[in-house]
């Protein structure tokens, strides 16, 4: 941009020397000079306009295209993926993601907008404002008092402005946020929308939303414009005094007819170009304000950092230990509406730990169950084991090494997670298995794919694929049944040789049959390998070495199938709600 800015003051200079040659010239027809003398001034004047508008912007598009024009924007990018790769996995749960993509489309949009509005728009007309007002107070003192008082002032309304709907301005960015974060979940949920028959109250929610924020932003806009109309008529009445310098000083001779263009001319320059900022001030204020937004979501720190020299074991042997473990969940970080304003100024009550004092061992190589009923803790544990976000107290070890400590990257390597609602690309079978190969893809052949796929129940449906593993499989895995993609999501856990297997309620909303298939692709990955189950049916848990029992964030007993089911009243109770057979 520092580039660019010398491009612009090297063009505006040139844009200034016009009108003092054009006077020259026109000094020069009303005095009858030689006619040789004014051909060389409007020769100059061809030459200047040529570097101007020829060489110099030739050049200086070229150097935009270069380091401004696409460079600017793949930067903005870079940077906010790095960021929100750098937050924790806990801060990503706690936001609405809908907010979350709001800012970033809007502010990235915005602060595209601002860079280019400061280069091509605002610098250049400054530059010419400065310029023009310099010149002008020294070639007459009078006219460029008058013209840098109109500037001053000018500007000190802008500053008034600013300051006046900043607040209001804030505002409206977030209706307009929360507007856009309602569309995007009608977008996402439209098929259930028209399923539900829901179709009129969709548009009217949505209707009444971006109706609320139009309103809002239009009554703010319309007292704006009467201020803003107060302040553009001050470059009028600069022009129109120093039109009554020029004309008494032209009838007094002290100014001749081209210094009476050369005059009016800068003027011109200085304050028509007040006018021009007045027309961007808006929209640098919306811009603004939404590159603001964008900012704070950058300037959020993640709440979870590793220590310097983190322990990077060659291998986990997979022993897991709680010890007094205390966990709790964070709040929003980010922006999201009025709604969610008016709830943190509201008298809230204390929510409960997710998990509370816990403590229990898993050795390595076992096989351990969690259950419990839905919000009793289970699925926190996999948070807490993937240090999605650190406890509030106690203490998580892995081969007695503190989670805190370890190298997370290589630590979450050595996981694989199936969970219940696989994440899956809009890319072929082999691109969502190999996913988690760091780009070692290539590596790995159709052998070994035919390995995963036979230890991960993959290949009872791979006669139905049309391309075999290359073939495309829609957005979510959308030609695949539920089943299907439970499988892809554990050939992709596994072809990574995990130390630690993690199923969360991998078979929760599959029918007995798929159920099946799914129960005998966790025997067969799980031998060898540290296997947690977060279960949610009984007949999922018939060969763990353990059982975990959890109610409302406490570890409440842990033992077999047999031992629970003798002891344990909440295991009973649960064995009950499924007819399960103790």
């Amino acid at each position: 941009m520092l580039g660019v800015f010398g491009f612009i003051v090297l063009s505006q200079a040139l844009n200034a020397c016009m009108p003092y040659l054009q006077s020259k010239i026109i000094d020069g027809l009303v005095q009858k000079v030689p006619i040789r003398q004014v051909g060389i001034l409007a020769i100059l004047s061809l030459i200047l306009w040529i570097l101007r508008s020829g060489v110099l912007q030739w050049t200086q598009d070229r150097y935009e295209l270069a380091h401004v024009d696409y460079e600017i924007p793949r930067r903005m990018q870079e940077v906010m993926l790095e960021k929100l790769l750098g937050f924790s996995i806990g801060q990503l749960i706690s936001e609405n993601s809908g907010v979350k993509q709001s800012i970033i489309v809007r502010g990235e949009k915005a602060l595209d907008n601002l860079v280019h509005s400061v280069l091509y728009q605002i610098l250049p007309l400054a530059m010419e404002i400065v310029l023009a007002t310099v010149l002008l107070l020294y070639w007459s003192v009078p006219i460029g008092l008058v013209v840098a008082a109109a500037v001053v002032v000018y500007l000190g309304f802008i500053a008034r402005l600013n300051g006046k709907f900043k607040d209001e301005m804030v505002q409206i960015e977030k209706l307009f946020v929360a507007d856009q974060r309602l569309h995007g979940e009608t977008l996402r949920n439209i098929g259930l929308i028209i399923a539900s028959a829901q179709e009129e109250r969709a548009k009217r929610e949505c209707k009444e939303s971006l109706g609320g924020a139009f309103d809002f932003a239009r009554s703010v806009w319309n007292r704006y414009i009467v201020w803003a109309a107060i302040r553009n008529t001050l470059p009028v009445i600069a022009r129109f005094i120093v039109l009554a310098i020029v004309i008494v000083g032209v009838l007094h001779g002290k100014y001749s007819i081209g210094e009476f263009v050369l005059f009016m001319t800068w003027t011109m320059n200085a304050t028509g170009n007040l006018g021009s900022l007045s027309q961007i001030h808006r929209r640098s204020i919306q811009d603004y304000t939404s590159a603001k937004q964008y900012f704070d979501m950058l300037a959020i720190k993640p709440d979870i950092t590793e220590i310097e020299n983190p322990i990077r074991p060659e291998k986990f042997a997979g022993r897991i230990e709680f010890k007094n473990v205390t966990f709790r969940y964070g709040g929003r970080d980010s922006q999201s509406d009025e709604a969610d304003d008016e709830a943190e100024t509201a008298t809230t009550k204390e929510v409960g730990p997710a998990l509370d004092d816990v403590s229990f061992v898993i050795e390595a190589g076992e096989t351990v169950a969690f259950i419990g009923e839905s919000g009793a803790g289970k699925s926190t544990l996999v948070n807490a084991l993937i240090r999605a976000q650190d406890p509030e107290s106690g203490q998580i070890t892995v081969d007695d090494n503190d989670l805190r400590d370890l190298d997370l990257k290589h630590y979450r390597g050595a996981i694989g997670i199936v969970a219940q609602d696989v994440g899956l690309f809009d890319q072929t079978l082999r691109y969502n298995i190999t996913y988690n190969l760091n780009g070692h893809a290539a590596d790995f052949g159709d052998h070994e794919l035919n390995a995963v796929a036979e230890m991960s129940c993959l290949d009872r449906f791979f006669h139905r694929l049309e391309k075999g593993f290359d073939t495309v499989i829609g957005e979510r895995g959308v030609k695949l049944s539920g089943g299907e993609r439970q499988r892809v999501g554990i050939a992709r856990a596994i072809v990574k040789e995990p130390q630690i297997m993690i199923f969360d309620e991998a078979t929760c909303s599959l029918d007995s049959g798929n159920e099946r298939l799914i129960q005998e692709s966790i025997n067969k990955v799980s031998k060898g390998r540290t296997t947690i189950i977060i279960a949610h049916r009984f007949s999922t848990i018939r060969n763990v070495d353990k059982v975990i029992v959890f109610d409302k964030g406490k570890l409440v007993d842990c033992g077999t199938h047999e031992e629970l089911a003798k002891r344990c009243e909440v295991y009973q109770y649960l064995c009950e709600q499924q007819d399960f057979v103790l």
